[in-house]
């Protein structure tokens, strides 16, 4: 529970929505933008994704070999409590690639239409955590 808490910490003071150094001061409104944007290469996004994912190192228990549940889940409610978007873990490690992948789908309002996009992320062991693609 102390890591929930420390994960949360780290990312509200550390690398808060409105100043991140590998994010450029990346708003709410900018990562709206990006989102919904049909841009496929998204390096502003991918860039901020990353820095966010860059603060949470590997915690490995027994239940979780790879550590990165409650850094997954903690990165979804980070989404969520900044910017009010529709955030979900559809699923943990459950792609089985080397190293294995996750899913976040996101859901946001862009001018009354609503936008889905999935966030696939590298989920290795004993490394940080980063972005492979923005599915649209």
């Amino acid at each position: 529970m102390k890591l929930i808490y420390l994960l949360t910490g780290v990312l509200i003071c550390c690398c808060s929505f409105s100043n991140c150094d590998d994010a450029d001061d990346f708003s709410c409104i900018e990562l709206k933008a990006e989102l919904s944007s049909l841009d496929p290469e998204h390096a502003v996004l991918t860039s901020f994704i990353n820095a966010q994912l860059g603060v949470l190192p590997p915690n490995p228990t027994d239940t979780d070999p790879l550590g990165h549940k409650q850094n997954l889940n903690a990165f979804a409610s980070s989404l969520v409590e900044f910017c009010d978007l529709g955030v979900e873990v559809e699923c943990y490690a459950c792609i089985y690639t080397l190293p294995a992948q996750s899913h976040v789908r996101i859901q946001l309002d862009s001018a009354g239409t609503m936008i889905h996009r999935t966030l696939d992320i590298w989920t290795p062991a004993n490394t940080l955590m980063t972005l492979r693609a923005i599915e649209h």
